[in-house]
């Protein structure tokens, strides 16, 4: 009987898999932050899947993420604060929403430096306003 149970734990152990936060996540291609940052007019005010690396999360709760990729980057925020990520969430990231170019105010950028601990935001803004974010390598 041992003989077959240490296979088969083996079997069972874990692997890499996804962690997926908020709605279930759209099958179909994303495209790279990079890419969307080039021409954010395309991707603007519709839903698409988005893919980068994060480099941020907001340390408060866990409800945006930054990710990144070649330079360019996208501040991806929960919809209506419906799900939270891991505040030590790193590595490739698929996000699935709305793609927005963003002006960022003073209060707003003084918000997310003192209350959730980011780097200080650009005057403006790739957002994408997410109703799920999945974490492939979690």
């Amino acid at each position: 009987m041992n003989r077959l149970l240490l296979p088969l734990l083996m079997c069972l152990s874990p692997v890499a898999l996804a962690a997926d936060y908020g709605e279930p996540m759209p099958e179909g291609e994303a495209t790279a932050i990079a890419d969307a940052a080039a021409n954010p007019q395309a991707y603007e005010g519709k839903p698409g899947k988005f893919t980068g690396r994060i480099t941020e999360v907001c340390q408060k709760k866990g409800c945006w993420v930054v990710m990144e990729q070649d330079g360019h980057n996208a501040r991806v925020m929960a919809k209506d604060h419906g799900f939270e990520v891991p505040k030590d969430a790193s590595g490739p990231a698929v996000a699935y929403g709305v793609l927005q170019v963003e002006p960022i105010s003073e209060e707003h950028a003084r918000h997310l430096v003192e209350d959730d601990g980011a780097k200080a935001p650009a005057k403006q803004e790739l957002r994408i306003v997410a109703t799920a974010i999945s974490l492939p390598d979690a």
